[in-house]
């Protein structure tokens, strides 16, 4: 049994070949789909596995060269899974609620994130204690839906390089805002999508989170941070390479020391 086989049919058993009925099969998607089976499109795995494959690929050589990634996953049965996977690649997330302007007006939502910095700040400094109980319970609650919002992009300084989404028709204000901010996608797709909105698709049944999960723990597993790796200094000179024990310790030269001259002072005038 081949590897590719191994994975489709564990996809298979997860259910990921099941797309929507035929009268919801995007045109798009036609090329994707294996076969129309009691009106409902089957999704040819063996093109869900490549297209998975050329997704690591991507994410494999972004992480090399120390790019920066946004999942953004906000469906409740995926959004737990999505959260733990990025977190553990370093990657950013919005995993609640997609933030609009978060691509288009990067500066304006940076102020909502440094907001709620200064607030945990402030809260671990102690700074609060000024304040009588029912202001420490109302920052509590600002610092709460803050968090709850901006977690997962607080350390995001720029826009990010690539961005991975999951359901593009839930999520068509990520994929707008990626395309305008020049972001390339990759994406779990439907049948009842267009797979041409994003330069990425990966062709699956996004309404079964165990398919889904397992394609995101893949991705996951393509982007790992890796050190720079330093580079060996070179010796510029044949004496640089010799050992330390060969090398010749120069003297400083002496510096010739210098004559002194006597200044003659002025005669002071008698009256």
């Amino acid at each position: 049994m081949t590897d590719s086989f191994s994975r489709a049919k564990q996809l298979f058993e997860l259910g990921a070949h099941l797309g929507h009925r035929k009268s919801r099969l995007h045109p798009r998607s036609k090329k994707y789909v294996y076969q129309i089976s009691d009106g409902v499109a089957i999704i040819d795995l063996e093109q869900t596995i490549t297209q998975i494959d050329h997704a690591k690929t991507i994410l494999s050589e972004a992480s090399k060269e120390g790019k920066s990634l946004l999942v953004c996953a906000t469906k409740k049965s995926v959004a737990p899974k999505a959260t733990e996977l990025a977190q553990s690649m370093g990657a950013h997330y919005i995993t609640t609620k997609w933030l609009p302007g978060l691509l288009t007006n990067f500066n304006t939502i940076s102020k909502n994130v440094k907001k709620l910095i200064e607030l945990k700040r402030q809260r671990d400094a102690g700074e609060w204690g000024k304040y009588v109980k029912h202001e420490i319970v109302a920052l509590e609650k600002e610092v709460h839906k803050l968090e709850r919002l901006y977690a997962g992009v607080i350390h995001m300084t720029k826009i990010p390089d690539l961005m991975v989404i999951v359901d593009i028709k839930k999520e068509k204000n990520a994929v707008g805002e990626a395309h305008k901010s020049g972001i390339p996608v990759i994406a779990i797709v439907d049948t009842n999508c267009n797979p041409e909105e994003v330069e990425h698709p990966i062709m699956l049944n996004d309404d079964t989170p165990g398919a889904v999960e397992m394609v995101l723990t893949q991705l996951a597993h393509s982007f790992v941070k890796q050190a720079p790796v330093a580079k060996p200094a070179e010796a510029s000179t044949e004496e640089e390479k010799q050992p330390e024990s060969e090398k010749e310790v120069e003297k400083p030269k002496e510096k010739p020391a210098k004559k002194k001259t006597s200044v003659k002072k002025p005669k002071k005038k008698t009256a």
